[in-house]
């Protein structure tokens, strides 16, 4: 079938791409370092906590909120883990790119934008942490 060998193709460019090599080398980082591995699995755990919480229809306490951007904050400031972050985050970026021009040659488009091309942001290497500029 044409369609499955061109996705394949598509899946092994992914692979070749340097994007999702550096999120594979950031994952192995992380997972090498016993103690980049627990904050990751600890801050996971809660924020899955917390969407599992939303997902319930209960919404979250200003002190939750603040407590998963600590957090955050907190763990970001760990080099493998921020280097994970800014790998999912590019990687992220090339998987809209490849979204994008797969809606766009196939014509997915809101009608409400009147035939206009969808306006997509790629994303920057750099990882925003709430209440700080990097």
């Amino acid at each position: 079938m044409e369609v499955q060998k061109k996705a394949e193709e598509l899946a092994q460019a992914i692979i070749d791409s340097p994007e999702y090599k550096r999120l594979l080398e950031a994952r192995t980082r992380v997972n090498s370092h016993q103690a980049a591995r627990l904050m990751l699995r600890d801050f996971q755990q809660k924020q899955l906590e917390l969407h599992r919480k939303q997902m319930e229809g209960q919404e979250l306490t200003p002190e939750e909120e603040e407590q998963l951007q600590n957090l955050f904050g907190v763990i970001s400031i760990n080099p493998y883990i921020r280097e994970l972050f800014e790998a999912e985050f590019a990687f992220s970026g090339l998987m809209m790119q490849v979204n994008d021009a797969l809606a766009r040659v196939l014509d997915f488009q809101d009608e409400e934008e009147g035939g206009e091309e969808p306006k997509l942001e790629i994303p920057k290497k750099k990882i925003l942490i709430p209440g700080q500029d990097i």
